[in-house]
Parts: C-alpha cells; sequence; structure tokens
C-alpha cells in the first residue's frame, strides 16, 4: 500500500519572487565588472572633454538592448501563451509518481508556466546582449545621410544600401531566425507533451490518435519565412 503525498500541500512558496529575486542578483554580479569598466570610461572621457560622446554611446547601447529584450520576452512569452491556449486541455494538472514506498502527486501546470517564464526571460537576455554589442550597426543605419550616389547596375540600389542598411536588415533578420528557432522548440515541446498525454489517455491497445499540429506547424512557417528572408537579402552579398 503507497502512502500518497500531496506536493501542493504546505505553504506557498513565491516561485515567482523568487526567479525575480534571482535574475536581480545574476544581473547585479555579472554587471559589477562591467559597471566598474564604464565608470574608469566615463572618466577618460570627461578627462579629454569627450563626455557627451561617451553618454550618447552608452544611451545607445543600452537602448538597444532594452528595446531587444522587451520585444523578445513579448514575442517568446506570447507565444508560449499561445501555445498554452492550444494544449490546455492535454496538459495534466498533476502527476503521481512512485518514490520509494510512497506515492507523490506532483504539480505539472504551475511549474510549466514558470519555466515558460523563466525561458523567456532568459532568451531575451541574452538576445538582447547579442544586440547591444552590435549597436554601432543601427545607429548607423537610423543615421545614415541620404543616398546621392548613382544606382548599381543589379539590383537598382544605392551606395549607401550596401554601406549602412544591409548590414542592419541581416542584423534583424539574425534576431528573427533565432525567435523562429526557439520558438519551434517550444512548439516541439508542447507536441511531445500533448501526444504523450492523448496516447496515455487511448490506452495501450490502440496506436492511433490525432495529433495537435497547429502550434508547430504555425512555428514552423515563421522558421520558413525567416529563412526566405535571409535567402533574399544574401542575394545583395554577390
Amino acid at each position: 500500500m503507497h502512502k500518497t503525498i500531496d506536493a501542493h500541500e504546505g505553504k506557498p512558496t513565491r516561485n515567482i519572487a523568487i526567479l525575480a529575486g534571482i535574475f536581480i542578483v545574476a544581473i547585479i554580479l555579472l554587471g559589477s565588472s562591467s559597471a566598474l569598466s564604464w565608470y574608469v570610461d566615463a572618466l577618460w572621457f570627461k578627462a579629454l572633454g569627450y563626455g557627451d560622446v561617451f553618454w550618447k554611446s552608452w544611451g545607445l547601447e543600452w537602448g538597444s538592448f532594452a528595446l531587444f529584450f522587451v520585444a523578445s520576452f513579448l514575442v517568446l512569452y506570447g507565444w508560449f501563451l499561445a501555445l498554452w491556449r492550444m494544449h490546455h486541455a492535454d496538459i495534466p494538472y498533476d502527476r503521481d509518481v512512485i518514490i520509494g514506498q510512497q506515492r507523490v502527486n506532483l504539480p505539472i501546470r504551475r511549474p510549466r508556466r514558470l519555466a515558460g517564464v523563466a525561458a523567456s526571460l532568459v532568451v531575451a537576455a541574452v538576445t538582447g546582449m547579442a544586440m547591444m554589442a552590435r549597436w554601432p550597426t543601427l545607429a548607423l543605419w537610423f543615421n545614415a545621410p541620404r543616398a546621392t550616389t548613382p544606382l548599381d547596375p543589379v539590383f537598382h540600389r544605392p551606395l549607401n544600401f550596401y554601406l549602412f542598411t544591409l548590414p542592419a536588415w541581416q542584423l534583424l533578420a539574425g534576431w528573427l531566425m533565432i525567435l523562429a528557432v526557439v520558438c519551434c522548440i517550444g512548439a516541439a515541446g508542447f507536441l511531445l507533451l500533448s501526444s504523450s498525454t492523448r496516447a496515455m489517455a487511448k490506452g495501450r491497445g490502440s496506436l492511433s490518435f490525432a495529433l495537435p499540429w497547429r502550434g508547430f506547424s504555425l512555428a514552423f512557417a515563421l522558421f520558413l519565412l525567416i529563412v526566405a528572408v535571409q535567402v533574399y537579402l544574401s542575394r545583395f552579398d554577390t
């Protein structure tokens, strides 16, 4: 006879607050050395009379991080919520696991929601830092002068397009590709979870059951669209 332990019982752990605290501590630990380096650079630029240049570049750098961090998080967590709604009926509330002589009832839905938030934050932070390092490309694009040169004879584009616009487009296409790949991975995870749940509900005697392909199909369609964009942009490299 197995004794059942309900993992739902006990005091609330406030997992969201814990995740937020870990995220803040990680930012402080990782950013302390960078903050000291920025402070030394600010003093050096100010001593040379170019303090405004430093703060302008610093603002553009962190503005790029904030923009792409927020955009990445909204896209990824929004897609997570969409997948959650698509597969809501196939996600069980809990599952029993036998540990020793005790049956432990583990919650599933709440940890998966927290995992979705945490994964979205991590990927958004990584992509934001990657785009932060490429802020000069975006700054040159936004501040590029008007085209006064003649058009090239093949694609009929001015020289400014190849110097300023094309690198920024390629950078944005690479950022979108990262999001598309992450969306495909998330959709594949939900598909596997839903298929396993439906297989268990169907029973061992039958292996025929419908799979919810809609989420993965949408994510893969987005992936193919971004691949098409990158192929289109690759023409200009010649």
